[in-house]
């Protein structure tokens, strides 16, 4: 009798073994993105009929991580892409400022539990990685009045450009190597004369703002030319 009895709450502790563990069903997968470099709100990630917002960090600098609403049944295909765009062309919907492109390893794209990395022994998940970057702009603009010889011009301490005057003596329009960072200050100054000129730098500080940004780069830096006086020998 007692083994009568034993082998129903065996039977029972068995069921509810597999019942705990997902016994009898599709093992389903979270998926997770990391988001690495985030500074501002706008980033919307999407998969299978899903999407979730990504808010920038507590604290500036840190990844965010994000889960989906609902997991994927083994077997089910994934592509984690910003709302709108692709993986790897900063489109869609991004950060205000930004440009957030895959960081490669793991794909963005695969099959619930054959590409799925391993957080732990576990918990076995879908995990994606992207990396967030601010959007540069160039600065330039155009020099005037030089009729012979080439200026040098700097931003800062580290981008430079020579500019040669044009043979007719017509304005050159230039463009520094670097572009500049959104929210970064720029300042545009003469480097190097010209023989037999003084040039002069104006519209040449400032910083790459909104207005900036909306015009494509700061490129009304104008730098003015002007012929020394002859010297009487």
């Amino acid at each position: 009798m007692k083994f009568s009895l034993a082998r129903p709450a065996l039977a029972l502790a068995v069921s509810l073994t597999l019942a705990s563990c997902g016994g009898g069903g599709k093992e389903t997968f979270p998926v997770k993105a990391t988001v690495s470099g985030v500074k501002y709100d706008g980033l919307i990630l999407t998969t299978n009929g899903m999407e979730v917002a990504v808010p920038k960090p507590a604290k500036d600098g840190d990844p965010v991580v994000v889960t989906f609403p609902n997991g994927l049944d083994y077997g089910e295909h994934y592509n984690v892409v910003p709302k709108g765009g692709t993986a790897s062309l900063g489109d869609g919907s991004q950060p205000a400022h930004q440009k957030c492109v895959t960081a490669g390893a793991p794909r963005e794209y695969g099959t619930a539990g054959q590409t799925a990395s391993v957080e732990s022994a576990r918990t076995p998940a879908v995990e994606v990685f992207y990396v967030c970057s601010i959007n540069t702009f160039p600065v330039g603009g155009k020099v005037t009045g030089l009729t012979s010889g080439t200026v040098t011009l700097i931003n800062g301490s580290n981008s430079s450009v020579t500019v040669t005057a044009a043979s007719d003596g017509s304005d050159v329009s230039f463009t520094l190597p670097a572009a500049v960072q959104f929210g970064a200050t720029y300042g545009v100054s003469v480097l190097t004369q010209p023989d037999g000129f003084t040039c002069t730098a104006s519209n040449n500080v400032g910083e790459m703002n909104a207005a900036a940004e909306t015009a494509g780069g700061a490129n009304n830096v104008l730098v003015t030319c002007v012929a020394k006086p002859a010297t009487t020998p």
